[in-house]
């Protein structure tokens, strides 16, 4: 996690787990990548790479 990277915030759009598909609403960091809200940065089951939801 990068300096100023925080785990609440507003939701910006929801993420999917690519590893095991659960959904969490998200943050785009600075790099371009989906973080959770509320987590530690990692889904229930250990990943930290999301993919966004699509309508």
């Amino acid at each position: 996690m990068g300096e100023g990277e925080k785990s609440g915030g507003d939701p910006q759009t929801l993420g999917r787990c690519r590893k095991c598909g659960s959904i969490y609403p998200v943050q785009s960091t600075a790099s371009g990548e989906l973080r959770p809200i509320g987590t530690d940065g990692v889904c229930e089951c250990g990943n930290d790479s999301f993919e966004p939801v699509s309508e």
